[in-house]
Formats: structure tokens, C-alpha cells, sequence
């Protein structure tokens, strides 16, 4: 289960490698004191025979706060980083969602000024009325004056129509 988080952001991996560092020394503390309470409760044993239940009692006691700890601030600070990773996605993704929102305003732009250009030369040549054209028809039009092919274009649908019984015989 080591690494079951992918993180990519630097921010986010320092602070689990920060917190993997945390949770190591807290448990090397642990070990430290226990062995220090240990090496207590045998001399406290010459003296008085009790201490040493009591000091064990107190080694496990301080043993399981420590690692109680511990397992608090290591999952407050993967949390974070996980935190941090999901702020460092969401930013990238609104900037390009704002690059793609800008880039479809100019496409746009650039075809309404295609087709206001387009236009009076087609009025011009134009006698019959003129029919609304779309982005498709002033591609074409823009391809056909141009000399170049007229690039691929999906025919419209034609509307469908609803036939009830009395009316198929």
C-alpha cells in the first residue's frame, strides 16, 4: 500500500515526504523512551519489586499516545498534500478551460469577420434572395473563391415526419 497516492505536485510530495519523516522519528522517540523506561523500571525493581509492572504499564501507556500521535499528525499532513495535489489540479484545469474559452472566442471572432467580408461580395453578385448562411456554407464559399476543395461537409438532416395508420394506406 506504499505510494497508493500518486501525487505530482511538488508541494504535495514534499510535505508527504514530510510526513513520512515525522511519523519515523516519532516512533524512533517511542523506541528511545521505551528502552530509556526499561533500563528505569529494572533499577527501580532492586529497589521496590512493584515499580517494574507499573513501569511497564507506563512504557505500553506512552507507547500507544506516541503512536496515536503520530498516526494523527502523518494523516493531517498526507491530507494536506493530498489537498495541495487536488488545488494544483483544479488550477491547471481552470487555466486551460480558460485557454480553450479564449481560443473558441477568437475562432469565433475570425469566422464573423470571414463572413462580414464575405458577404458584400456575395450581395454583389448575388440577384436572387439572400438565404441565412451558416459557418459550413461560408467555408465553402471561402474554399470554392479560393480555388481550393471544398472541404467535407455533413448534409443537414431533413425533419422527420409522423405517419399514423389511416394515413400509410
Amino acid at each position: 500500500m506504499k505510494e497508493a497516492i500518486r501525487l505530482t505536485n511538488k508541494t504535495a510530495i514534499a510535505l508527504r515526504r514530510s510526513a513520512q519523516r515525522l511519523r519515523a522519528m516519532h516512533f524512533a522517540a517511542a523506541v528511545i523512551l521505551s528502552l530509556a523506561l526499561c533500563a528505569l523500571g529494572v533499577f527501580l525493581g532492586f529497589l521496590w519489586l512493584p515499580a517494574v509492572p507499573i513501569t511497564i504499564a507506563v512504557i505500553a501507556l506512552m507507547d500507544c499516545a506516541i503512536v496515536v500521535f503520530s498516526r494523527s499528525r502523518y494523516l493531517s499532513l498526507l491530507g494536506q498534500a493530498i489537498c495541495t495535489e487536488a488545488a494544483a489540479r483544479e488550477i491547471r484545469a481552470g487555466r486551460s478551460e480558460s485557454r480553450r474559452r479564449e481560443q473558441a472566442i477568437s475562432d469565433l471572432m475570425r469566422a464573423k469577420a470571414d463572413v462580414q467580408q464575405t458577404e458584400p461580395a456575395q450581395s454583389r453578385t448575388e440577384e436572387q434572395p439572400r438565404r441565412e448562411e451558416t459557418d459550413e456554407d461560408a467555408q465553402e464559399t471561402r474554399a470554392e473563391t479560393d480555388g481550393a476543395a471544398a472541404p467535407h461537409r455533413r448534409r443537414r438532416q431533413s425533419s422527420l415526419q409522423l405517419i399514423r395508420s389511416e394515413q400509410a394506406k
